[in-house]
C-alpha cells in the first residue's frame, strides 16, 4: 500500500467510525412512538405539582375512543338533509329539463351537486367529481329516473355540467 492510499484508507476509516458513533448516539433505531409509556406512572407537570388523577393502565380500555362511530338514522336529532334553496331548485329544474326525474332523488342530487362544487372550488381532481357524478348517475339509471336509453356516462356528465352551471359560484 502506498503512503497516499494508506492516508485515504485511514481517513475513510475515521469517517466511518465517526458516522457510526453519531448513529449509535441517536438511540436504538426504533424511531416510532407507540403512545403508551413504559410505566404506569406519569411524570409531574412542570412546576413540581403532583397530579391527583390516576391513570388507567395501558391494557385497560377507557372507552373514550372507538374505531368508528355508529350509523346515524335520518330521524336522529341533528341530522340535516341538504338545504334546498333557489340555486338548488334551479339545479333540479335544469336536470328535469334534461329528462331526469328528480323527485325521489332530490336529496342525493343536491348533495352530489354541492359536493361536486366543493371539490371544484378547492382544486380537487377531476376524478373525484367523476366518482360522485358516476354514483348519482348510477342511481338515476338503476331507478329508472331517466330515459331507458340514457347512458350512465352521459348522465354523469349531465350531473357535473348542470352542477357547474347552476350550483357552483
Amino acid at each position: 500500500m502506498t503512503p497516499r492510499n494508506a492516508g485515504r484508507t485511514a481517513a475513510l476509516a475515521a469517517a466511518l467510525l465517526m458516522a457510526g458513533g453519531t448513529l449509535a448516539a441517536c438511540g436504538g433505531g426504533d424511531s416510532t412512538v407507540s403512545g403508551v409509556p413504559d410505566s404506569e406512572s406519569v411524570a409531574p407537570p412542570p412546576g413540581g405539582a403532583e397530579t391527583t388523577s390516576s391513570r388507567a393502565p395501558a391494557t385497560e380500555d377507557s372507552g373514550r375512543f372507538t374505531e368508528a362511530p355508529a350509523p346515524v338514522s335520518p330521524d336522529s336529532p341533528g341530522y340535516d338533509t341538504p338545504v334546498v334553496g333557489a340555486r338548488e331548485r334551479g339545479y333540479l329544474a335544469a336536470l328535469e329539463e334534461e329528462g331526469v326525474q328528480t323527485g325521489e332523488l332530490s336529496e342525493s342530487l343536491v348533495a352530489a351537486g354541492n359536493t361536486i362544487c366543493r371539490i371544484r372550488s378547492t382544486g380537487g381532481a377531476a376524478g373525484e367529481t367523476t366518482t360522485i357524478a358516476d354514483a348519482v348517475a348510477g342511481q338515476i339509471s338503476a331507478g329508472g329516473y331517466a330515459d331507458d336509453d340514457a347512458e350512465v356516462d352521459d348522465l354523469s356528465r349531465l350531473v357535473v355540467d348542470t352542477a357547474a352551471g347552476q350550483l357552483c359560484p
